[in-house]
């Protein structure tokens, strides 16, 4: 098994003022306040204070931004009064979609968490269990949050899928 010794990357807690300003109730407040989210999960989750904590009428109601993807045009909503966590997607210039990305932020975390340790991993197609980890992976995500996987179209299906096909992996 080809393994790093990868540190786990920085989380940032969010301004316990700022989220509260926002109108984010006290119980997803402090998961927010403390672990707080990524800085930049390997460009699946990334931080931009531009966008962070905005406020929003999306289709699943008055949400705030959380954070972007890498690309800066897919981006992580939390829903005030459901406090799912849904995307906002689609191609620069086109049109947006929104489809629930995980059931809560503390499930966010989970699955951030989850996709950190596995790209930190070193993990390779050639060592000799890929297979399997992968299976166990994708298990593992499936049982963190069962609806983010409710769709084959839906956020981290998709992200899942193209692990399961080789398209992403390991740094």
């Amino acid at each position: 098994m080809n393994q790093q010794n990868a540190e786990a990357l920085p989380w940032q807690p969010f301004d316990v003022a700022a989220v509260r300003a926002a109108g984010v109730g006290a119980e997803v407040g402090r998961t927010l306040e403390d672990p707080g989210l990524p800085v930049n999960c390997i460009g699946l989750f990334v931080r931009n204070a531009e966008l962070e904590l905005l406020v929003r009428d999306l289709p699943c109601g008055r949400a705030v931004c959380l954070g972007a993807f890498e690309d800066g045009v897919n981006s992580y909503w939390l829903a005030l009064d459901s406090g799912e966590v849904w995307m906002a997607y689609g191609y620069e210039g086109g049109p947006q979609r929104f489809a629930l990305a995980n059931s809560s932020v503390a499930a966010l975390q989970r699955m951030l968490r989850l996709w950190e340790s596995f790209v930190l991993s070193g993990r390779s197609e050639d060592d000799e269990d890929h297979e399997d980890y992968i299976a166990d992976l994708l298990d593992q995500a499936q049982q963190e949050d069962p609806d983010a996987f409710g769709d084959e179209d839906a956020w981290w299906s998709r992200v899942f899928e193209e692990v399961e096909l080789g398209v992403l992996g390991p740094e």
